[in-house]
């Protein structure tokens, strides 16, 4: 028998693909008039850093630095999240296996439903990202994509919102 040599996984959404689907999924929560938060993991003692793409579709949100995987064990992200008093939070980023995974089970245990639009989020390996949505998916989340979400909430490409979010979603054809 050949004893092979482990090689991770590569991630499932390569970082191109998914700076793309967060700026697309952010211009068009801007375009529905959605409320959106950055909750940001400093890394190394720098200051943290947002995708370019999505920094500009985000600019002016509120940003909130946090040193937890959960977001909701940082109390001014819990604070923010639950003043918005939305009962459906879309939850995306990197890594899938911890932010992602974390952000949703808390977000579920406080009685909020959860999208996880699975092209605007980032995992370590395909096995670990897939067991992460596996388990939103256990425990009441639902995984979709960027497409599926935004036509959902604007279904009429002949009139507005529908109009301009159908428009920033071509940008998902091209990536």
């Amino acid at each position: 028998m050949k004893a092979e040599t482990y090689r991770p996984s590569t991630p499932k959404n390569p970082p191109q693909s998914l700076s793309c689907a967060a700026s697309v999924l952010a211009r068009c929560a801007r375009l529905l008039g959605l409320p959106v938060h950055r909750s940001v993991v400093p890394e190394g003692g720098e200051a943290p850093e947002v995708l370019p793409d999505l920094a500009k579709e985000t600019e002016g949100a509120p940003q909130f630095a946090r040193m937890t995987a959960d977001p909701f064990l940082d109390p001014q992200t819990r604070e923010a999240i639950n003043a918005v008093k939305r009962p459906v939070l879309v939850i995306a980023g990197f890594a899938t296996e911890a932010v992602v995974l974390d952000a949703a089970l808390s977000a579920l245990e406080n009685d909020y439903r959860v999208q996880v639009p699975v092209d605007a989020c980032g995992g370590m390996s395909a096995r670990t990202e897939d067991a992460a949505l596996r388990q939103i998916e256990a425990a009441g989340g639902v995984t979709t994509s960027v497409v599926s979400l935004v036509t959902a909430m604007a279904p009429d490409f002949a009139r507005e919102p529908g109009r301009n979010t159908f428009a920033a979603l071509q940008a998902l054809r091209l990536a």
